[in-house]
């Protein structure tokens, strides 16, 4: 799966490594990291931080299953206990969207890196032990699918943050109503058939405060 800001160069890299499908990720993530393009004096990287990702059938559904069962768990279990819901979104807030940019009207704020979010509640010691095993269930099952990954130690249009947990895909994670879909219908994290799978409106309308 490749996102803009890849370079041509990449097709060396595919056309390389066509039987060995995690090379040819890696050599993608290399070529893409290790570009840079100029205007004028300034000297810049297509990306803060890259994935190749396995989209496979096996692998997503895999990723569905897992995501889907910590999602209607964890609703379950906030329905059940209202006092889960603070840690969870503590645990929410602790793990920065991909924007980065806490003050830049980019609507990506609360698109949170999916790895780092289900590591950090599993992490938690407050939330019931078959969330937490759920959590790291579905962190697992994400990181299998990515085949390929590499961050910027300084990308300058963000001024050196840090982008070290950004790994893999994202989940969009709303803390506030004015987090869900914020620049929609021009921009929409929810109009897909993964979100609807999941269920995630479900989740989010338990959540968010």
């Amino acid at each position: 799966m490749l996102a803009p800001g890849v370079p041509t160069t990449v097709a060396a890299s595919i056309a390389g490594n066509l039987d060995d499908p995690k090379a040819m990720a890696q050599a993608v993530v290399a070529a893409t990291m290790g570009a840079r393009y100029g205007i004028g004096s300034e000297v810049f990287a297509p990306a803060a931080a890259f994935s190749v990702l396995d989209t496979s059938p096996q692998t997503m559904a895999e990723i569905r299953g897992r995501v889907k069962r910590l999602d209607d768990d964890l609703a379950k279990a906030l329905a059940n206990d209202a006092s889960i819901a603070p840690h969870v979104r503590a645990d929410e807030r602790a793990v920065r969207g991909m924007a980065r940019c806490e003050k830049s009207t980019l609507p990506w704020r609360a698109d949170r890196p999916a790895i780092a979010l289900y590591e950090k509640l599993a992490a938690d010691g407050r939330l019931p032990q078959k969330i937490r095993d759920d959590a790291r269930a579905a962190a697992d099952a994400v990181r299998h699918g990515v085949l390929a990954h590499r961050e910027s130690r300084a990308f300058a249009p963000y001024g050196g943050i840090d982008y070290g947990d950004a790994a893999g895909p994202t989940v969009h994670a709303p803390l506030k109503h004015d987090q869900i879909d914020p620049w929609a219908p021009d921009v929409t994290e929810t109009a897909n058939a993964f979100w609807k799978a999941i269920d995630g409106q479900r989740l989010t309308d338990a959540l968010v405060a």
